[in-house]
């Protein structure tokens, strides 16, 4: 009945308490807006209690938020503010994990195959450029969803493990066509150092490192464009701090690959040759991320949310039994709180069991009723004013 109604009128305090209840049992997160001292337990046990402006203290006390100018729409711009809040971090969860896995799985699967020694040095620089470049997501320009948000680690770590498998395959690549071929050779006229033509290439060449170093820190950075946008990377324009950090690192990388001989980290200058090489390979390798992103999205993200959809349909036909699975409140001080606000009600209807209201019902004056309702909340407001259930 609960999920169907549009709206209850003529309700006691118990009743709206009891409506939180249930829909927090139901796996929803659910949000409350009182002024008066009959709205403070609800408000408690909400997951977002919000008193409006001119509250009662009982009901600012069991508030999360307390509003200051009238109206609602604050409680909209709020919502809205932790929206893009959510999706930033999203993001960013998404990019970070997929690096990882891509740095990861590549350099072991190349030191295993090739016993390729690649400098630590070289991704911690890695590592400096992309931290730079991901900072600025906190500013970053994006669309809120429409609909409320929530973690879903199955989600987020899908999508990292195929962008970091999908660029650890272009490193490879990339790698054994150096290594194995003369393609680049015949093709380009560029050779690495040291290595004669048709010979047997070394592994570990301080050039090679080089090659390898410029490609991760492109490919990877770019990734970040992707990872970003609901749609294709080129319909959401990214905020000008995160275009202009991303133009500064990838002018960093390449300068350090034009002139960086670095002996004691195993990396030699590259030809500008190489340099354009690595940066035609990456764009070649990155126009197909987004589609990636769409097959995920028609498949695997899609088989989870239609799982995560089943389990809350069967919560619903549990409810429509009879069998609903109350949850408890996460804060220790608001069961404490929950456990005063039962006992109250529970001593009424065992009073009222005592005395024969559930047979022989005496008859009572409206008005009554409420003051006697309003007294209770009057009660129960005081106490979580007294010991609020959340930290303020």
């Amino acid at each position: 009945m609960i999920m169907d109604a549009d709206g209850f009128a003529g309700v006691f305090p118990e009743h709206k308490y009891e409506i939180v209840k249930r829909l927090q049992g139901l796996g929803h997160l659910c949000a409350m807006t009182g002024d008066g001292a009959n709205d403070a337990p609800a408000l408690s046990r909400a997951n977002v209690g919000i008193a409006v402006e001119g509250a009662t203290d009982a009901a600012r006390g069991a508030a999360d938020i307390v509003l200051t100018e009238p109206g609602l729409s604050t409680i909209v711009h709020a919502i809205r503010g932790s929206r893009v809040i959510f999706q930033r971090m999203r993001n960013y969860s998404i990019y970070a994990c997929a690096v990882t896995i891509r740095i990861v799985v590549c350099f072991g699967i190349l030191a295993f195959a090739y016993k390729f020694d690649f400098p630590p040095f070289m991704v911690l620089i890695i590592a400096l450029l992309n931290d730079g470049t991901i900072m600025t997501l906190s500013v970053d320009r994006v669309l809120p969803s429409n609909t409320p948000d929530s973690w879903d680690l199955a989600e987020i770590f899908a999508y990292a493990v195929a962008y970091g498998l999908y660029l650890t395959l272009s490193t490879i690549a990339l790698v054994i066509i150096i290594i194995e071929t003369t393609f680049f050779e015949d093709k380009f006229g560029v050779a690495l150092s040291g290595n004669q033509y048709g010979s047997r290439k070394d592994v570990n060449d301080y050039q090679l490192h080089m090659i390898v170093y410029l490609q991760v820190a492109i490919i990877s950075q770019a990734l970040i464009f992707v990872t970003r946008s609901h749609g294709w990377f080129f319909m959401e324009r990214p905020s000008t701090a995160l275009l202009c950090a991303f133009c500064i690192a990838q002018l960093i990388s390449s300068i350090i690959a034009a002139y960086a001989n670095w002996g004691f980290t195993q990396i030699h200058a590259i030809s500008g040759g190489w340099i354009g090489i690595v940066w035609i390979w990456n764009l070649i390798w990155f126009l197909p991320l987004d589609l990636i992103k769409f097959a995920m999205k028609a498949t695997i993200i899609k088989a989870l949310r239609e799982r995560k959809a089943r389990e809350v349909a069967q919560m619903v036909a549990q409810q429509a039994h009879g069998e609903v699975p109350l949850t408890r409140t996460q804060s220790r001080a608001a069961s404490l709180h929950e456990s005063l606000y039962s006992n109250r009600v529970g001593f009424l209807q065992r009073a009222a069991r005592k005395v024969g209201f559930g047979t022989n019902a005496p008859k009572m004056a409206p008005n009554e009723l409420t003051r006697f309702a309003s007294i209770q909340a009057n009660q129960s407001g005081a106490i979580l004013a007294r010991n609020p259930s959340r930290p303020h």
